[in-house]
């Protein structure tokens, strides 16, 4: 026989007072020279003891164990919470109705949170008691674990609950799926903050020191709108303790203080300061600058050229007050370079403007060329030559050649070749291959060449044609109500009417049982009301069908709204047409076009839409500059 079966055969129970069970079996083990895991335990009794400061230790008994959960309480460092444990030493029973349950312990970083954890492969057979004998497994898993029992646990029996009532269902449960369940839970210390410094007018790139620069679009100028928060510096702040489910105290860290801000600010940025935080806010918009240790708000920003190399894109946004002046005025260089994309308030560029180059502002002034793939939108628009497109509500441009114009008020100072769309447009000299579409003017000064078309149409852009088909499509949506509504007060009109001289008749009888004092009869009144019902609801659809066609009045008048300016609209030339040039005008209602080509004679100064006396159809006609 073997030392280790000696010590075991010759093992006898004892019962031993602990407040650490664990290293009470590890002791045990090492004086037989057996096994940690040859050894168990039955728990006799639990002491739990409190001791606050300098006071004598005291036992919590019964209902003052609730008192250990008052966080004001736990997060007291003088407090310590000690359990003693009356138990009594015995052999591992390997029968044991868990021995196939491979149950374990675990927790969190802090230890404030235990949890149950029960692997795949696991199986127990259900059996009478078995919830209390679980729970009494799992706190002996706890003990081992140097864990305190009987508080704490509230989720506990629930826990137990659920899972004996699974085990109860298959009789024998194998486990396919980790199990996990929550059988600890104390109050953990709230983590300690350090300061921060966070800069958040600048990108995400900007902010990630690691992150890859995009030279295209790399932020040359951080635009900043009134009232934005631009940098912002979060306290440090030391987090609130915590206690274990050991009972142990947890001091939180102290925090470490290293971004304390060091920067001057100027009179253009707000500093307001509150208990956790200090705001630099922008009193005006801009972009920031920082220069000599201070930040501070400008709005006016003077580059020798916008590129891939020097600035890339700049994306300030219109709605900032930020204005670019590009000085680069070399014919044979571009200002603006290739496949740049510019968005700000206002910007003037002494040269050029480049191929796939893009601007977006609330006013733009080109005094080089643009590009023929370059866009322009914004509001006012100056351009000296313009080869690209231009999109803008009043746009200027001193030459056209092959651009294209989009706006509301457009001048130009001479066209040779390119496209023009706007509400009016005016040209000073014109020449050869330009086509201009209006929906109210077009007025030519000097008229050099030939081969021109002018257009005036109620559609002028993409937009317009969406708003009037949207139209349309109400229109034919309320058509199909009202005569929905009608047919139902034809319906409801014809049951009166068929019934008029019953329910005369049912008036006067109802009349004669109210004068007699008797009893109306329930069939009578019944009908009555069926028909005052009907009344009602005629009276509410004729209200309807009124609301109805008002509405359908509304959106006629929105259609012909688009169509109106038509009829007033003039093509003004107040020189001779020379060569072959056509002149245009679409009507939606009817939906026709007109087609006239200029014969060059003196008297055609204006052509406007009229109507055949005899016919009463329309036609283009001319008179004089200022008539109708």
């Amino acid at each position: 026989m073997s030392q280790n079966e000696s010590s075991i055969s010759n093992f006898s129970p004892f019962i031993v007072s602990t407040d650490n069970i664990a290293k009470e079996l590890v002791s045990t083990a090492a004086k037989l020279g057996i096994k940690v895991s040859e050894l168990d335990f039955n728990l006799l009794d639990v002491q739990t003891f409190l001791t606050k400061g300098d006071a004598q230790e005291q036992e919590v008994i019964g209902d003052e164990l609730k008192e250990l959960n008052d966080p004001e309480m736990l997060s007291d460092a003088s407090v310590m919470i000690r359990q003693v444990y009356e138990i009594e030493v015995v052999l591992a029973d390997k029968d044991d109705k868990f021995s196939k349950l491979n149950l374990s312990i675990g927790a969190n970083p802090t230890m404030t949170r235990l949890f149950a954890s029960i692997k795949p492969g696991s199986e127990i057979e259900y059996f009478d008691g078995m919830e209390r004998e679980l729970k009494s497994f799992i706190n002996k898993r706890k003990l081992r674990a140097n864990m305190l029992i009987g508080i704490w646990d509230e989720k506990l029996n629930k826990e137990i609950e659920k899972f004996v009532a699974k085990v109860r269902v298959n009789k024998v449960l194998k486990v396919e799926k980790r199990i996990t369940f929550e059988v600890g839970l104390t109050f953990d210390v709230r983590a300690t903050s350090d300061d921060k410094l966070i800069f958040h007018y600048k990108s995400e790139e900007e902010k990630d020191e690691k992150a890859k620069v995009d030279h295209y679009n790399r932020g040359f100028i951080q635009a900043v709108t009134q009232d934005e928060l631009l940098i912002e510096y979060i306290k440090a702040k030391k987090g609130d303790p915590g206690r274990n489910c050991r009972g142990e105290f947890i001091e939180p860290e102290e925090p470490v203080v290293s971004h304390t801000p060091d920067f001057n600010v100027s009179d253009k940025i707000e500093v307001v300061e509150n208990d956790d935080n200090i705001e630099y806010r922008a009193k005006s918009s801009g972009y920031v600058v920082f220069e000599n240790n201070t930040y501070d708000i400008n709005s006016e920003v003077e580059v020798s050229e916008i590129s891939f190399k020097t600035t890339g894109s700049i994306g300030a946004g219109m709605d900032t007050d930020v204005s670019i002046s590009v000085k680069e005025a070399d014919a044979f260089k571009d200002a603006i370079g290739a496949g740049m994309e510019v968005e700000v308030n206002e910007i003037n560029v002494d040269g050029n403007v480049g191929n796939n180059a893009k601007i977006k502002a609330n006013k733009v002034k080109i005094q080089g060329q643009t590009h023929q793939s370059s866009y322009i939108e914004a509001g006012e628009i100056e351009i000296n030559i313009h080869k690209g497109r231009a999109k803008g509500s009043k746009v200027k441009v001193t030459r056209l050649e092959q651009g294209i114009i989009e706006g509301e008020f457009v001048e130009v100072t001479q066209a040779t070749g390119g496209k023009i769309i706007a509400k009016e447009v005016y040209v000073d000299t014109l020449a050869s291959h330009v086509d201009i579409i209006a929906s109210s003017k077009i007025e030519i000064k000097n008229f050099n060449g030939e081969e021109n078309t002018f257009t005036i149409s109620p559609i002028l852009h993409d937009e317009d044609k969406e708003a009037l088909d949207d139209n349309e499509g109400e229109l034919l949506v309320q058509k199909r109500k009202i005569r929905a509504l009608n047919e139902e007060i034809a319906k409801n009109d014809k049951i009166l009417n068929d019934n008029a001289g019953a329910i005369v008749d049912l008036k006067k009888r109802l009349a004669q049982y109210k004068q007699s004092g008797a009893k109306m009869p329930t069939s009578f009144v019944t009908k009555f009301k069926e028909f005052q019902e009907l009344q009602k609801k005629l009276v509410e659809l004729k209200t309807e069908v009124k609301q109805q066609e008002d509405m359908y009045d509304l959106l006629c008048a929105k259609s012909n709204e688009f169509q109106d300016d038509v009829f007033n609209a003039k093509i003004i030339n107040h020189d001779h047409y020379k060569g072959h040039n056509e002149i245009r005008f679409k009507l939606l209602e009817p939906e026709i076009e007109l087609y006239l080509v200029p014969k060059g004679t003196g008297d055609e100064k204006c052509f406007m839409l009229g109507k055949d006396e005899e016919t009463d159809a329309y036609q283009i006609v001319t008179t004089s500059i200022g008539g109708k």
